[in-house]
C-alpha cells in the first residue's frame, strides 16, 4: 500500500494525507520523512502524553516538530503533557507553531508542572481565532503590545492569575477585541491575585463554573461584569461581597448556580433568616433584568429568597427553568419571582417537585391535602393571576401522594394554561401509569382549555 501510495503525484498525496485523523498526524510525521515533506496543510496536530509512541513523549515530539518544513501550516496544536515538561521545550515548540504556522486553533494541557509560564508570543498572535489554557498555567503579566486580533473563543481550565495592580486577566480580555465566548473552569477568584474586574465589549457567551465544596473565603471581594454585547450567561459561583458593576444589557439567557455565604464561609450549613450575609448578589439579580430564558439551581432558590427585595420587574422573562432534585428544599424565592414575571409563558420544574409527604410531617393524620403542601407554596395566591400556559413537571418519586396533590395544586390554581405535560423520572409499572392517569384527568383545572400530556415510562430528554 505504501508503495502504491508513493507512486501517486504529489498533489495528490497532499490531499490523501490532508485527511489523515488529528492522533495520527503526528506519529505520521515521526515515521515517514517523504509524507512530511508532503504534509503542507495539517488540520489538527495533536500531541498527548497518554498516546502510545516510542520513546519519551519529549522526543517523540522535537523530532515531530523538526520533520515540518518551514512552510507546513498547522491549523489546531494540541499539546496535553501531565509529566512536567520543561518550560523552554514548551515554549520553543509553541513559538514555532506561533511565528510561522499559521496557527488558528491552540489547546494547552500542563500538569506537573507547578506553574508554567506562557511565551510572550502568545499574547501577540493574529492568526488564532480559539484559545483553550487548561491546568498549573500560571498568568502574571502581558507585553504591552499584547494583542490578539482574530480571537473568538477563549477557554481557561484551572489558569491562575497574578498581580493585581497591573490585573493580567482584565489586561488579556482587554487584548481580545473581537472575542465571542469566554469559559472559565475551576476558576477560584479568592487565590488570584487580579483586579476583580471582568469587561469585553465584544462577548457574547460567558461559562464560569467552579465546584462548590467547602470554602474558607479571603477578605472582602467585589467583582465587576462590564460585558453590554452578552447573550448568555452560565454563572456557578459563591457570591462575593458584592457586583460593583454588572452590565448585561443584551442578556438573553441565563443558568445560575448562586450559594451566599455568612461569614464568607461554606460548611455545607444554608443560610437561616437571622444570619448576616457576607454574599451580597442585589446588583447582580438587578442586572438580569432583560434576560428572557433563566434556569435556575437550589442553590439560587435560596440567593433569589435572601434578596427578594431587589428582584426587578422581568419584562422580558417568558420561559423558567428549575433544577431540582430534593424535593425538602423549599419554594420561598418562588412567589416573588412570579410577581414580577407578568409575560412568563413556560414553567419548567426538573427533578421534582416540593412537597411533604406523611413520613416529614409532624403530626401522623395526613387526611388534609393541603397537608402535602409546603406554607412556602399553600397559599400561594401569585399562581391566580401566573400568565404561565405550559407546565412541565417531572415526577421524581413515580407519583407520590404528595407530588400528585402538588401537582393538583397548580393546576386548580394556573387560570391561563394551556398544557400541562407530566414525566416521570423512572419507568414505572402499568398499575401505576393507570393510576396517575385517572388523578391527573379528575383533578380540576383552573383552565378549562388545559390540557394533559404525559411521558410515564422515563424522563423525556
Amino acid at each position: 500500500m505504501d508503495r502504491i501510495i508513493s507512486d501517486l503525484p504529489d498533489e495528490i498525496i497532499r490531499l490523501i494525507v490532508s485527511f489523515v485523523a488529528a492522533k495520527d498526524a503526528a506519529s505520521l510525521l515521526v515515521t515517514s520523512r517523504m509524507f512530511g515533506n508532503l504534509y503542507t496543510i495539517i488540520p489538527d496536530l495533536d500531541f498527548d502524553c497518554k498516546a502510545k509512541f516510542q520513546g519519551t513523549f519529549t522526543d517523540f515530539v522535537s523530532e515531530a516538530m523538526a520533520r515540518l518544513e518551514t512552510t507546513t501550516c498547522i491549523r489546531r496544536f494540541s499539546l496535553k503533557s501531565a509529566k512536567g515538561l520543561h518550560p523552554d521545550r514548551i515554549n520553543n515548540w509553541l513559538r514555532d507553531v506561533l511565528n510561522h504556522r499559521g496557527v488558528t486553533d491552540i489547546e494547552i494541557c500542563i500538569c506537573g508542572g507547578y506553574g508554567y509560564t506562557l511565551p510572550l508570543e502568545i499574547f501577540t498572535c493574529k492568526t488564532l481565532k480559539k484559545l483553550k489554557l487548561g491546568r498549573e498555567i500560571v498568568i502574571s503579566v502581558l507585553p504591552q503590545n499584547a494583542l490578539l486580533p482574530s480571537l473568538e473563543t477563549l477557554v481557561f481550565d484551572s489558569v491562575r492569575f497574578c498581580n493585581p495592580v497591573d490585573c493580567a486577566f482584565k489586561a488579556f480580555l482587554s487584548a481580545c477585541p473581537v472575542l465571542k465566548e469566554l469559559i472559565i473552569d475551576d476558576m477560584c477568584w479568592e487565590t488570584c491575585e487580579w483586579s476583580g474586574i471582568g469587561s469585553s465589549q465584544s462577548l457574547e457567551r460567558l461559562t464560569i463554573g467552579r465546584e462548590l465544596t467547602g470554602f474558607d473565603g479571603p477578605d472582602p471581594q467585589y467583582i465587576s461584569f462590564d460585558t453590554p454585547s452578552l447573550a448568555y450567561l452560565d454563572y456557578c459561583d459563591f457570591v462575593p461581597d458584592g457586583y460593583t458593576i454588572v452590565n448585561f444589557e443584551s442578556l438573553v439567557e441565563a443558568k445560575l448556580i448562586l450559594l451566599v455565604m455568612v461569614n464568607r464561609q461554606w460548611d455545607w450549613e444554608f443560610a437561616d433568616d437571622g444570619d448576616i450575609l457576607s454574599s451580597n448578589a442585589t446588583n447582580l439579580i438587578q442586572g438580569i433584568r432583560n434576560v428572557q430564558i433563566v434556569e435556575l439551581s437550589p442553590y439560587t432558590f435560596e440567593t433569589l429568597y435572601f434578596f427578594r427585595e431587589a428582584i426587578p420587574v422581568f419584562e422580558k422573562l417568558h420561559h423558567l427553568t428549575m433544577m431540582h432534585d430534593d424535593a425538602g428544599f423549599c419554594w420561598r424565592f418562588l412567589p416573588f419571582l412570579l410577581n414580577k414575571a407578568p409575560n412568563l409563558k413556560t414553567l419548567v420544574i426538573k427533578g421534582g417537585l416540593h412537597c411533604l409527604e406523611p413520613d416529614d410531617a409532624e403530626e401522623a393524620d395526613f387526611a388534609e391535602e393541603a397537608d402535602y403542601v409546603c406554607e412556602c407554596l399553600s397559599g400561594y395566591s401569585c399562581l391566580l393571576t401566573c400568565p404561565v400556559e405550559v407546565l412541565e413537571i417531572t415526577l421524581w418519586y413515580d407519583g407520590t401522594t404528595g407530588e400528585l396533590q402538588q401537582v393538583k395544586h397548580f393546576l386548580g390554581k394556573l387560570p391561563r394554561l394551556e398544557l400541562l405535560k407530566v414525566y416521570t423520572w423512572r419507568r414505572i409499572s402499568d398499575s401505576e401509569k393507570l393510576r396517575i392517569h385517572s388523578d391527573l384527568h379528575m383533578f380540576p383545572r383552573a383552565s378549562s382549555n388545559c390540557r394533559v400530556k404525559k411521558k410515564l415510562s422515563g424522563y423525556f430528554r
